[in-house]
C-alpha cells in the first residue's frame, strides 16, 4: 500500500527534523512525505528540510509545499496533494520506531479491520493520565454518557483518549487526536477539514467524528509513538481558551441547529462561566480573569461563524480566521 505522510508545520525546524529522522529509517518504503510549511518569510523550516534532503539524497520521497499558515488550511493543502491509499497526518513534534508505518499497514490489512477507517497510536509519553476534575464535573452534569476513553459527549466535547492505561489490541473510539491520524483513503474521500476552526478548535475531533459516522475508529495500544508537545509557536492561557471555546460552539451548531443543541450550548456556557468564576475567586489573578472573558467570547464568536460554514465540501479559500498564530 502506498502511503502519504502529511506533516503541517510552522517555524518548528528542530522538532520537524527529529520526525524526519524517524521517517527516513522506516521499514515500509513505499511512501511520500508532504511537508506543508506555513512559516511564511521565516526560512528556518525550508533550510532545514533542504539540508536534510541533501544529506539523505534519493533515500526519501519528500516534497515541501508552501502554504498560508493555519492548521486546517495546511491539512487541506496536503490532502489535495496526497496520492496514497493510506493518509497519515502527524504533528511535527512526534517520533516513533522504524516499524511504525509497516505496523499501520498491517493493521489496515487485517481481516477484522476492513470496516476501520481511521487509526491512532498510543502516546507512551502522555497517555495513561488520570481523569481530570473538569471531565468528572461534565459527566455529573450530563455532558458525557460515560468516562470511557474516546467517548463523544454533548457540544462536541470528548473524553480524552489519553486517560487510557497501556494495553494491547484495539479500542473503539469516537474521535482521533490530531497528532496522529491514520486514515484509509476511501474513508475520507471527498472530505476536508473545516477551515473555519482555529488551531485549538478541535479540528481533529470534528474531522474524525465525521469519518466515524460511516467507519470504525480505533486506538491501537500496540502502535507506539511519542508526542513531545513542543512549546514553540503555541498559544497558551486565554488565547487557547478562546480558540477551544470557539470550536465548541462552531462544532455543536454546525452539527445540529435544533433548539436542543442550542440549549445544551447555553448550559455549557453557564457551567463553564461558573467554574471560571470559582477558579478566579479561589485565586484571583489577571490571567484567570482574562480566561473568564475569553471563554464566553469564543463561544459567541464560534456560534456567529456558522453562517459561513461549508463543512463537507471542498474548501473555497479561507472561511473564518479567528486566530492563526498558534500551533498544536
Amino acid at each position: 500500500m502506498f502511503v502519504s505522510i502529511i506533516i503541517c508545520t510552522y517555524r518548528r525546524a528542530d522538532a520537524l527534523e527529529d520526525l524526519l529522522e524517524c521517517l527516513i529509517v522506516q521499514t515500509h518504503r513505499d511512501s511520500e512525505i508532504l511537508i506543508v510549511d506555513g512559516s511564511g518569510e521565516d526560512a528556518s523550516v525550508r533550510n532545514r528540510v533542504e539540508s536534510f534532503v541533501s544529506r539523505v539524497g534519493d533515500c526519501v520521497n519528500l516534497r515541501i509545499i508552501q502554504s498560508r499558515k493555519g492548521l486546517t488550511r495546511q491539512r487541506n493543502v496536503g490532502l489535495r496533494e496526497a496520492r496514497g491509499e493510506v493518509i497519515c497526518f502527524f504533528d511535527d513534534d512526534v517520533t516513533f520506531d522504524k516499524d511504525f508505518i509497516a505496523q499501520t499497514i498491517e493493521l489496515f490489512q487485517q481481516s477484522g479491520m476492513k470496516d476501520v477507517g481511521g487509526v491512532t497510536g498510543y502516546d507512551v509519553i502522555g497517555y495513561g493520565s488520570p481523569v481530570r476534575l473538569k471531565h468528572k464535573v461534565r459527566r455529573a452534569l450530563g455532558f458525557y454518557p460515560s468516562l470511557r476513553p474516546g467517548v463523544l459527549g454533548k457540544c462536541g466535547l470528548v473524553v480524552p483518549v489519553g486517560i487510557q492505561p497501556a494495553f494491547s489490541g484495539c479500542l473503539d473510539v469516537s474521535w482521533l487526536g490530531g497528532f496522529c491520524m491514520l486514515y484509509r483513503r476511501e474513508a475520507i474521500a471527498g472530505m476536508w477539514f473545516d477551515e473555519g476552526l482555529p488551531t485549538f478548535g478541535a479540528e481533529d475531533a470534528n474531522f474524525s467524528m465525521r469519518v466515524g459516522k460511516r467507519w470504525r475508529l480505533v486506538l491501537c495500544g500496540d502502535l507506539h509513538l511519542k508526542h513531545h508537545r513542543t512549546m514553540t509557536s503555541r498559544v497558551e492561557g486565554a488565547a487557547q481558551i478562546y480558540e477551544s471555546s470557539y470550536g465548541v460552539a462552531r462544532n455543536q451548531l454546525s452539527e445540529s441547529m435544533t433548539l436542543t443543541s442550542i440549549m445544551w450550548l447555553l448550559w455549557y456556557a453557564l457551567v463553564e462561566l461558573m467554574l471560571d468564576l470559582l477558579s478566579f475567586a479561589s485565586a484571583p489573578s489577571w490571567m484567570r480573569l482574562r480566561v473568564v472573558g475569553a471563554r464566553q467570547r469564543g463561544l459567541v464568536d464560534g456560534a456567529r461563524s456558522i453562517s459561513v460554514k461549508r463543512q463537507g465540501a471542498a474548501p473555497e479559500g479561507n472561511l473564518v480566521d479567528p486566530k492563526e498564530n498558534a500551533w498544536p
